[in-house]
């Protein structure tokens, strides 16, 4: 998809408050606080962002009041429900309970003793939290006397509206019947998080946390809790990367990409020496220098190929440290597909099952021979480099440290980490560039006499202005040529609007192709990008609320899906259903992924109109289509391109076969039969802040 990647969603919300009717104070509270805080917003061991919705240091000031925790919580909520995010609550200082000890009330700065109201109610919070929309998951740290007690009650947990779909881990200090004893809880868990635990995986649950934290602790006993009803959930609810993970310690061993290409190597090789039952570093670079000898040229390649895998893996282990791990290698390897897309016959595609150090090593193989071998233009290596320069984009090293010169040389990819920091930093710019969106969103039904226009910065809208228009698509397409103007007489220079967004409403979806329509010398789809949308995503009726953060998860788990087994759309079957039986379907939770129609049934505007709210992605065929096919494995081939590549496709189709790649330059031709309503994340972000812009006056004609 065509958004930069990101590590995975993560916030954090933190409260630490003293409370004159406890008793007592807690004189370390403020900095065991901040140390909690710095250990799960390091990218290496928590990965949490600071919640966006809350002021992270006056929450763990040490006075704060009950309103202001409640809504603090509440908002943190809704922004992660928003970005599809794990949120990780902790609650520092002072607890009571009844007298049944069943439930555990947080105390405020204003909280008073045997009072439930003046004090904060920490199970219903967690509920709730954990039953709101779009919310990937909720984790809590409870360090307050009665601890356990915070633990939700399952009842809540299986019903709601996420009924069973939750997910929610808890730690707490101590019993719900005992005390806690001057943070000792906190220091030991920040201890442990920093250190790691030895023996265990990636990621570190709040059990696997427990037993060493409850080891040190002598006077509380400390309790974990953890309830994933999300059958599709990518992984288990974490608490923090371990720093100890085993699974990052480098490997001789060579992957199936490499074992692949030396076998065949040597089965081409006459006089090919007997292949060990292990290959290492060193035993490869003999058998190049042997293949050298013997003139076995591949042979030589591919050895010299794999062994630049090794100790380009071995570099970007040793510099990216605990920052590196597998989501994030899956977000790698999708955006290199979506930057060498124009360079190779297909896209990398690891199964599902590698993780690790094995798919690093299956990621750099395929960079090493067959992105190498398959592009003579290119420097050598330049893939191998790519990957040096997107992990310390990602992890925080430099990319022109010693330590990588020192690899670039003895790799022979100096000129090729020049070129991919430049490729790189194209794309980056290319990314952070302004768009102009035209919407038609005022429109009762189809056209609409003006046209709303802004240049938007990822979610903001910096220029905003409306040009009245003709209700029709002749006024429509006549007032487009002022739009763009308009906007390029905003931007510096003489810079060109590359990235045009129209949003349109249903009915016109299907027939209008605003990518033909002539502004200037050319159609605007000629020297630009173009993506529909549908604009009840933008302003979105009341009666389908919600339907942008639905959208938002759905997202989240087809970024999360593996692309080995085909792209992450589900194709409607009209053969014994109609609308009304596909409506029952959807209310009911059918159709968790993009959706795609394979052909132009009657009724093909009331089913669009009908898929719309429910799916951020949707394919038709376009109206003069093969509606023979049954399949189209170019959304496969070119999913981590879209929807800038629905362009790209358009101008192939005007223009002729361009000189790329001629399984990619087939796959581009199919695509152009296809047409999209397309919504990722930063598209929904823009969404979600578009109605706070002021609205200008139209312009006088």
């Amino acid at each position: 998809m065509n958004e930069a990647w990101q590590p995975p969603a993560r916030h954090v919300l933190l409260i630490a408050t003293q409370s004159d009717a406890a008793g007592e104070k807690l004189p370390q509270l403020e900095s065991a606080a901040d140390d909690l805080f710095r250990a799960l917003t390091d990218p290496a061991i928590g990965g949490c962002l600071p919640s966006p919705a809350a002021e992270a240091t006056r929450l763990r000031s040490g006075s704060v009041g009950r309103r202001e925790i409640d809504e603090a919580v509440r908002a943190a909520v809704r922004a992660a429900g928003q970005a599809g995010a794990t949120l990780v609550l902790a609650f520092l200082g002072h607890g009571q309970t009844p007298s049944n000890g069943t439930r555990l009330w947080y105390m405020a700065a204003d909280s008073e003793a045997d009072e439930t109201d003046t004090s904060v109610d920490v199970p219903a919070l967690l509920e709730m939290a954990a039953d709101c929309r779009g919310v990937a998951g909720v984790i809590a740290v409870i360090d307050t006397c009665h601890a356990e007690a915070a633990m939700p009650d399952i009842s809540a947990l299986i019903g709601g509206f996420n009924a069973g779909g939750k997910r929610i881990a808890v730690l707490a200090a101590c019993g719900a019947r005992q005390e806690a004893y001057g943070l000792s809880f906190t220091r030991e868990l920040v201890a442990t998080l920093t250190q790691g635990v030895p023996g265990e995986g990636e990621f570190l649950r709040t059990g696997v946390v427990k037993l060493p934290v409850a080891g040190r602790l002598r006077q509380q006993n400390v309790k974990a809790f953890e309830f994933d009803g999300d059958s599709d959930a990518d992984g288990p609810l974490w608490l923090a990367l371990n720093s100890q993970r085993p699974a990052w310690r480098p490997s001789a061993a060579i992957g199936r990409i490499g074992t692949d290409h030396i076998a065949r190597a040597l089965r081409n090789w006459p006089d090919a020496p007997a292949a060990p039952a292990v290959w290492t570093r060193q035993g490869l670079v003999e058998l190049a220098a042997q293949a050298a000898g013997s003139g076995a040229g591949w042979a030589v390649e591919v050895a010299a190929g794999v062994v630049a895998a090794m100790d380009t893996g071995r570099l970007v282990l040793e510099s990216a440290g605990p920052a590196l791990n597998t989501p994030l290698l899956r977000r790698l390897a999708a955006e290199f597909n979506r930057q060498w897309a124009d360079r190779l016959p297909g896209p990398v595609r690891p199964p599902a099952a590698l993780a690790g150090r094995p798919l690093l090593q299956y990621l750099l193989e395929h960079a090493a021979l067959l992105a190498t071998m398959t592009d003579s233009q290119q420097p050598t290596y330049l893939a191998l480099a790519w990957y040096v320069v997107a992990a310390a984009e990602a992890c925080g090293f430099d990319p022109s440290d010693a330590r990588v010169r020192h690899w670039a040389e003895q790799t022979g990819a100096e000129i090729a980490l020049n070129d991919a920091r430049a490729m790189h930093e194209a794309h980056r710019s290319h990314g952070r560039a302004l768009r102009l969106v035209v919407s038609l969103h005022a429109a009762r039904v189809d056209w609409p006499d003006s046209l709303s226009a802004c240049l938007r910065s990822g979610p903001d809208c910096v220029h905003h202005q409306h040009f009245p228009c003709v209700p029709d698509r002749h006024g429509v397409e006549k007032a487009l040529p002022e739009v763009v103007a308009w906007a390029e007489d905003r931007l510096p220079g003489e810079v060109q609007v590359t990235h045009v967004d129209i949003v349109v409403p249903a009915p016109v979806l299907l027939d209008w192709h605003p990518e033909q329509t002539m502004v200037g010398m050319f159609v605007l789809g000629a020297t630009r990008t173009v993506t529909l949308r549908w604009a009840g995503r933008l302003v979105v009726p009341g009666y389908i609320r919600g339907m942008n953060e639905h959208a938002r998860a759905l997202l989240e788990k087809m970024d999360r899906a593996s692309l080995d087994q085909g792209a992450p759309v589900d194709w409607v079957d009209l053969a014994g259903a109609g609308t009304p039986q596909l409506l029952r379907a959807l209310q009911r939770g059918a159709y968790q992924r993009a959706i795609g129609i394979g052909h132009h049934p009657p009724h093909l505007q009331d089913l669009v109109t009908t898929l719309l709210p429910y799916t951020p992605i949707l394919f038709w065929p376009s109206a003069d289509a093969d509606l023979s096919r049954t399949e189209w494995p170019c959304l496969a081939h070119l999913w981590e391109t879209l929807p800038d590549g629905f362009s790209d496709a358009y101008r192939r189709r005007w223009h002729g076969p361009g000189g790329r790649d001629p399984e990619t330059d087939g796959h581009l031709d199919d695509l152009a039969d296809v047409r999209s309503a397309w919504h990722d994340r930063d598209w929904l972000d823009f969404c979600s802040r578009y109605a706070q812009h002021p609205s200008p006056a139209p312009r006088s004609t």
